[in-house]
């Protein structure tokens, strides 16, 4: 019907569109040179990489049962929320105005270069032509066979991007964010603000675990909420 085929091209659609942006921070990222130690990156930089390796694990999965919708759902729900809704709207200003080739900034590039490489090998069987234009516009490394994508092998899940710790710590942080992003939504249409960078906000703990989560994230917080300036 015409609503499946809407749902299947908006689905492609997002998934495109999120790799065009990793595709466009990357331009001038060389991961033989300026790929940062996994130990050493930001830890947000860290959250994506884990989330990203459970997507492989469940991915490969799907692939071994031949369960592609499975396949088609993760990686769309993993484009819409974890990339675009998270990391790459926290990170924009760090990757637009940090120093060019600043840590900050390359840690981010970092975490972003091995997502985009893991995606576009795992959604290749899938939607072939835009696999291999996606392959042809992404830097590579020096172990790539650089012809076509379908020479290089599919990601496994890899125990270094395992970083069970901070991404508990940063999954309880996200939980709290929705609240905190409603309230600039409402006072966006309320006319107080234009854009978050507009707002200064103070956060009323509910309890001493909320609290405790937000006050672990303090100096971070502006960031992760797109804000002037937090107060807990």
């Amino acid at each position: 019907s015409d609503l499946i085929f809407k749902q299947l091209s908006d689905a492609y659609r997002k998934i495109r569109n999120t790799v065009r942006i990793l595709i466009a921070d990357l331009y001038d990222f060389d991961p033989n040179t300026d790929m940062v130690p996994l130990e050493s990156l930001c830890e947000i930089d860290k959250w994506i990489l884990s989330a990203m390796n459970d997507l492989t694990r469940e991915v490969r999965a799907a692939y071994d049962r031949f369960e592609f919708h499975t396949i088609a759902h993760g990686v769309g729900n993993f484009c819409t929320t974890e990339l675009s809704k998270l990391y790459i709207d926290i990170t924009k200003d760090r990757v637009y105005t940090a120093k060019s080739d600043g840590f900050a900034r390359r840690s981010a590039q970092s975490a972003m270069y091995i997502v985009l490489d893991g995606l576009t090998k795992l959604v290749a069987p899938l939607i072939a032509f835009t696999g291999e234009e996606i392959w042809q516009a992404m830097p590579h490394s020096s172990a790539d066979k650089k012809e076509s994508v379908f020479l290089n092998d599919m990601p496994a899940y890899n125990e270094a991007y395992d970083f069970a710790d901070v991404a508990a710590k940063w999954d309880k942080q996200f939980e709290l964010r929705d609240d905190v992003m409603k309230a600039l939504e409402l006072a966006r249409a309320e006319k107080l603000i234009g854009k978050s960078l507009d707002a200064k906000l103070t956060i009323y703990a509910e309890d001493a675990e909320v609290y405790n989560t937000l006050k672990a994230f303090e100096d971070e917080l502006a960031t992760i909420y797109i804000a002037s300036g937090v107060k807990v």
